[in-house]
């Protein structure tokens, strides 16, 4: 019997865009041979050398709900046969089986298959993550600015090469008044994921959840029954081995699992493990825990993410206004709008006429401002407040050197920075 001795096809993992891999079929002359080619969706692919011998109609190269198979092929002369076949773009992860099969009274080669088909390695394609770039405040007065975003090629699928941008955030308040807590440092961008607990738990520090993927010390940790100001310390594979362990040692196992891929049944590592964290908590099992990760390493080991941020920067603008009243040898100054002046002994009044440094220690809204000196200042004069605003401004550098495996937003928490009244 003729037989079909290899299949060749690039199996590297592909991006989210259109693309052809060019396959290459060897054996014995006249061995005959038929494919199909299926998506995770259990879609086939519709070969277009499929082509109808009396409408000559070639079908397009796509995958349809219907079963199709490649046309029986008889290699040539020379034991080959070489095509392509043509994957689509994706808007989601997705994979593909392809499957040889001898057809007439051919057979595939042992050293190929020892079964009637050949199950090629699966070829994966992977969408592009986007990466987002976001800022949060707790009070409702702030006003944020749109997101920033970035796309680039998974991880998976090769490097993206350097990508490199600045991001210039302007910020106002419908109300009230904002001054700096302090300036915004990397680990001021945070992001969020969740677990769920496999057992329960009083009182401890040991938190078994049924997957630690993307979990690193550190990381903030917050849900019901769990302690305030807590965060991981670290992660180990696995469960604690009751029963062997003994006085001077803990034993942790990591439970093997089948899974089912292909119709068949794979034994893999549990993804599972325990996450000690600072402080002693109360929790049950199923309960949903988030995580917090902070800055670029955590985010990191969470995706793969590889990000710098750099040259971070707030500042808030001046106030400028007018003194609708002219002050003489007076510590109060009436002026036509006191938004976002803030009294506190660092807004500082400046302007012409104005003598020393003198801060505001009170405000009577819409109407004047006490400052802690006696000031002589004309009517309709400009005066600046420096120290409060209703408008901020963030700045910083970005350079993406990997986008990772998955999308992820960053958000920068305008809480830790910018302290709004």
């Amino acid at each position: 019997m003729k037989e079909i001795k290899t299949f060749k096809i690039n199996t590297a993992p592909m991006s989210k865009g259109a693309n052809t891999r060019t396959y290459t079929v060897t054996g014995d002359p006249g061995a005959s041979f038929s494919l199909v080619v299926m998506n995770e969706d259990s879609h086939f692919y519709n070969f277009p050398e499929n082509t109808d011998p009396v409408l000559g109609t070639r079908p397009a190269p796509a995958f349809t709900a219907t079963t199709v198979e490649l046309n029986t092929v008889t290699l040539n002369n020379f034991g080959t046969y070489i095509n392509s076949i043509d994957f689509p773009a994706v808007t989601d992860d997705d994979v593909y089986k392809i499957i040889l099969t001898a057809k007439q009274d051919s057979i595939v080669s042992n050293s190929l298959s020892s079964e009637s088909n050949f199950f090629a390695p699966v070829i994966s394609q992977y969408d592009d993550p986007t990466i987002t770039f976001s800022l949060l405040h707790s009070v409702s007065a702030v006003i944020e600015p749109s997101n920033v975003t970035s796309t680039g090629i998974s991880s998976r699928v090769g490097p993206s090469g350097e990508t490199t941008f600045s991001i210039s955030w302007d910020i106002t308040l419908n109300d009230g008044e904002c001054v700096i807590a302090r300036q915004p440092l990397q680990s001021d961008f945070e992001f969020t994921t969740t677990k769920t607990t496999r057992t329960a738990g009083s009182s401890a520090v040991n938190l078994e959840v049924t997957n630690i993927e993307g979990i690193s010390a550190g990381m903030d940790v917050s849900g019901t029954g769990i302690a305030s100001n807590s965060a991981t310390k670290y992660i180990i594979p696995g469960y604690k081995d009751y029963e062997n362990t003994y006085a001077n040692g803990d034993v942790y196992n990591i439970p093997l699992i089948v899974e089912t891929v292909d119709g068949k049944d794979i034994i893999t590592e549990d993804k599972g493990g325990t996450i000690f964290i600072s402080e002693a908590s109360t929790f049950v099992v199923d309960r949903v825990i988030t995580f917090t990760g902070k800055g670029a390493a955590a985010a990191k080991v969470f995706s793969g993410l590889d990000v710098e941020i750099t040259n971070l920067a707030l500042t808030i603008d001046p106030i400028v206004t007018t003194t609708d009243v002219a002050a003489s040898d007076t510590n109060v100054i009436p002026i036509t709008s006191t938004d976002g002046i803030k009294a506190v002994d660092t807004v500082i009044l400046s302007g012409i006429g104005v003598t020393g440094t003198p801060h505001v220690d009170s405000v009577n809204a819409g109407v004047s401002v006490e400052i802690s000196s006696n000031q002589t200042i004309e009517n309709g004069q400009t005066v600046t407040f420096t120290g409060s605003s209703r408008s901020a401004k963030v700045t910083c550098d970005i350079k993406i050197n990997s986008y990772g495996t998955s999308d992820l937003t960053l958000t920068l928490n305008l809480d830790n920075i910018l302290t709004v009244t």
